[in-house]
């Protein structure tokens, strides 16, 4: 069996790092992509919304705002698969940086990875406007301000580069990455807690091969689609139910129970999710390989755009 995936060719992304300097004191949640969520989420709707106080699901500019584009992500009445999709997937992936300091005082820094995927680069000018207005802004329950100071890009070499302001990314695709060739084996180091459902059920075991490529493919097919004019995935997707022959070798992971206050809904949500490695072993892993190294940047299962499912391809 060979790989069947050929939308995977289409989808094209950019990654930037941002780096801020504190002004005041703040504090964030021990997980920050949340936070980091929010603040650009509330900064961009305000500097790009022209009707305030209009749900965007009755706004007539739902599909042309850079707000809604990126944070609503609605699907148009006439596609044809609206009714199943009434959303896609977000564009774009939220991965703070590494560390787990939560109090930064003036003059300490902090940041975050931003992943633009296919056409939402797009918004990057946009984008870079919007990093100042977050500081103005605040950010945690104290709102403490902060301001940019640091602009970088990965470039071709998969390294991060000073990025100047009207400088262009390097547009990355899996052309571009570099694929491991492996024999029959694999492993999956998640590094920020996965969460997929099975029948509706957060699932808190160690996931089949099949089930992790499944929910991977379908992830990335519908952002090739959505974003990249990849044709309708479902068709390829449908091969995929055929794997029942890579299992489990073995399994090390745990539960992570991360939670954060949404200010929106006024609550604490949790977002419980595995952590840790799993080993898969069996014959045909090398066909999946650029689907799972493709996934190890653009993450997989629900919550993504909070930096969650992020994975790395461990070396055996």
């Amino acid at each position: 069996m060979t790989n069947p995936l050929t939308f995977l060719q289409s989808i094209t992304f950019i990654r930037i790092r941002v780096i801020f300097e504190a002004i005041e004191p703040i504090g964030l949640p021990e997980y920050k992509g949340s936070a980091f969520r929010g603040c650009l989420g509330e900064s961009l709707r305000n500097q790009a919304c022209t009707r305030p106080g209009l749900n965007c699901q009755k706004c007539k500019e739902q599909f042309v705002c850079p707000f809604s584009q990126l944070f609503n992500s609605y699907v148009p009445q006439e596609h044809e698969h609206q009714r199943k999709y009434p959303k896609s997937p977000h564009p774009y992936i939220i991965d703070p940086l590494a560390g787990t300091q939560t109090e930064f005082e003036p003059g300490e820094t902090f940041g975050f990875d931003l992943t633009l995927i296919g056409s939402a680069s797009k918004q990057l000018p946009l984008l870079l406007q919007t990093f100042g207005k977050m500081g103005e802004t605040g950010i945690g329950k104290g709102r403490g301000q902060f301001k940019p100071v640091g602009l970088q890009a990965l470039n071709a070499d998969l390294n991060y580069e000073t990025l100047p302001y009207f400088a262009q990314p390097e547009i990355l695709s899996i052309g571009k990455l570099p694929v491991k060739a492996l024999d029959k084996r694999v492993t999956i180091d998640l590094e920020n807690p996965l969460r997929l459902k099975e029948n509706g059920k957060l699932l808190l075991s160690a996931p089949g091969f099949g089930l992790l490529v499944e929910r991977l493919a379908q992830r990335t097919g519908l952002l090739a689609h959505f974003y990249c004019g990849a044709p309708w995935p479902e068709p390829e997707l449908d091969s995929i139910a055929e794997i029942t022959n890579i299992p489990i070798e073995k399994s090390q992971l745990h539960e992570a129970d991360w939670r954060r206050y949404s200010g929106t809904q006024d609550t604490t949500m949790n977002f419980d999710g595995l952590i840790g490695q799993i080993t898969y072993r069996g014959e045909g892993i090398n066909n999946w390989m650029p689907l799972l190294t493709l996934g190890s940047w653009l993450h997989v299962g629900s919550t993504a755009t909070f930096g969650l499912g992020k994975y790395s391809i461990a070396d055996h």
